[in-house]
């Protein structure tokens, strides 16, 4: 009992007259039905005029009431947490609270993480001014044996557990959807409990965010015992995009829709996502039964967007979040760090892509590999690594690596992309030599990030600038391109070997003298095929759209902006 509860005699509040209310006042108590670690609260429903100087009486019980008191108390998995009422002495888990003006709060209780199924009774009786409390006592201890009245009757908190809640399943008949074809879909729900079912869609896990695309729902039947409600007609048309909502009265149900996308719509991998809510509280946790269904529309392919990082002479780190097109390539940037003065060299090892989704902390392992992890050479000569991350909220990189030291015997450290098709990305380096070294990616989560280096070749000196890790030629190979002292720039075709990673050089032109800055960025514009940047002394950065063609890799420059000489690396 709580120590806030005081002790009330029965003989204090006994006064002549009939236990019953005011015409027109009527009383409930609501029936909650609660997960594990939840809060159950007595909730007083009053209508009708109440007296200020009325009572309740309420009796709490294990088992329904039937005056004997046999069942008085409340199961071990609920301990009371607060309570304005007084307990009544002689009679067990009794107490009377005041109501109207000097309203008291009644009895909270608190179920435990570990409950099981179980429940609490609570007898109720109303006490009006004069009224007979002995009555209203013998009203609330007997509730559950006898009728309800306006003003008296029993109400009951259930504990239903986790396992119970996982009765209650949903299987999905969700085949694909061809090409602007209507596609009917169904749900076969065993409802164990009644409750409240939600429907809605999302991109399955790994996809890229949703485009806004336009796939209408609808044509909704359901058999009885089901009462729906379309909210959205449209998948994932905003935020709040539930788009069927239904009670479920227990038993088993098939619910059937349409989906009907529109011309042009693009190959998803979506998935069918149905919420079963049984309670009439949430716990700490969230105790919904949550099930998905996996499906693919079908449509041209949809690319990842790609991004673009940019550091300042005060290191801080910007990211510039890619659009899709060729007008406008990025949002404007967003700081994702400081500190990163301490690198005197800097490279994604392959091109910085958009977000995967995936749910809050279950991304699978090696999941962000090729999304353009980054390494970063301090003045000391150790190399960090610092791995992908898909967060929306926060910056794209975990903590760093320290891969080791002597990194400093390089002049150029260049992401490769992964160029031996192991799915781990590469890095390429050239000595003061002009010898290039391959170090493949292992793919380990500790400090060797990469294996013992292997030879390319020598006579790599005659170039000022490397930029590489996309597949310019549209083999699907990642390419180098080097620009030399004359400003030739070069293509070297990436040929998928380890042992000889890139084919002879091709020619692409001359003139790329004028740019201190070149980085090859994967697809900016949204037509599957990477694209370059390249900034000149002016400052302006100019966008070079990739056209899939080895001998032609580049269509004619266009311009993205000007003041991008802010920064002392643009990757």
């Amino acid at each position: 009992m709580s120590a806030a509860t005081g002790l009330i005699t029965a003989a204090a509040l006994i006064n002549s007259g009939p236990a019953m209310a005011e015409d027109g006042t009527r009383i409930t108590l609501r029936d909650e039905v609660l997960p594990p670690d939840a809060v159950s609260f007595t909730d007083v429903t009053i209508t009708g005029e109440v007296p200020d100087k009325g009572h309740l009486v309420l009796a709490f019980g294990t088992g329904p009431l039937d005056g004997t008191g046999e069942h008085a108390g409340w199961p071990s998995s609920l301990t009371m947490s607060f309570t304005e009422c007084q307990a009544i002495a002689d009679h067990k888990a009794v107490y009377t609270c005041d109501m109207g003006r000097n309203y008291q709060r009644p009895p909270q209780f608190v179920v435990s993480k570990e409950a099981t199924d179980t429940a609490l009774y609570r007898g109720y009786a109303y006490l009006p001014p004069g009224g007979d409390l002995g009555a209203a006592i013998d009203a609330a201890r007997s509730a559950g044996v006898r009728p309800a009245t306006a003003t008296s009757g029993m109400s009951t908190a259930v504990v239903k557990s986790r396992k119970h809640a996982l009765l209650n399943t949903v299987d999905f008949d969700v085949p694909n959807v061809p090409a602007g074809q209507t596609v009917r879909q169904g749900l076969r729900v065993h409802a164990n409990d009644s409750g409240v079912l939600n429907l809605h869609f999302d991109t399955a896990p790994g996809q890229v965010d949703w485009r806004s695309e336009h796939i209408r729902f609808g044509n909704v039947t359901t058999d009885a015992g089901a009462s729906c409600a379309t909210r959205s007609p449209e998948l994932m048309a905003d935020l709040n995009f539930i788009n069927l909502f239904c009670h479920l009265e227990p038993g088993d149900h098939t619910i059937n829709y349409d989906l009907t996308p529109a011309p042009g719509t693009h190959a998803w991998r979506l998935q069918a996502e149905t919420s079963y809510d049984i309670y009439t509280r949430s716990g700490m946790g969230d105790p919904n039964v949550y099930e998905a269904g996996a499906f693919s529309v079908e449509g041209a392919p949809v690319f990842p967007r790609h991004d673009l990082l940019a550091r300042n002479a005060a290191g801080q780190l910007f990211l510039y979040s890619g659009r899709g097109t060729s007008a406008a390539p990025f949002l404007s940037r967003r700081p994702i760090g400081s500190g990163w003065q301490a690198y005197d060299k800097l490279t994604s090892l392959s091109p910085l892509t958009e977000n995967l989704d995936y749910p809050r902390g279950a991304t699978p392992a090696g999941a962000t590999r090729g999304h353009g992890e980054l390494v970063a050479r301090d003045r000391s000569g150790h190399l960090w690594y610092y791995d992908r991350q898909f967060d929306p909220y926060g910056e794209p990189y975990a903590a760093r690596v320290k891969v080791g030291s002597g990194w400093n015997i390089y002049d150029q450290l260049t992401g490769a992309g992964d160029v031996n098709h192991d799915g781990r990305p590469d890095l390429v380096a050239r000595d003061a030599s002009g010898t290039l070294w391959l170090y493949k990616g292992t793919g380990s989560t500790g400090a060797a990030r990469f294996a013992p280096r292997v030879r390319i070749g020598g006579g790599w000196g005659t170039y000022r600038q490397f930029a590489s890790g996309a597949d310019l030629s549209g083999d699907g190979r990642p390419d180098l391109v080097a620009r030399d002292a004359s400003g030739v720039l070069w293509l070297y075709k990436g040929t998928g070997k380890a042992t000889v990673p890139y084919a002879r050089r091709v020619k692409i032109g001359p003139g790329w003298q004028v740019y201190n800055q070149l980085s090859l960025n994967g697809d900016l514009t949204g037509d599957g095929k990477a694209d370059a940047t390249a900034r000149d002394a002016s400052g302006v950065l100019w966008l070079y759209k990739g056209t899939g063609s080895p001998t032609a890799p580049f269509a004619s420059r266009s311009r993205i902006g000007g003041g991008w000489n802010a920064y002392n690396a643009v990757l």
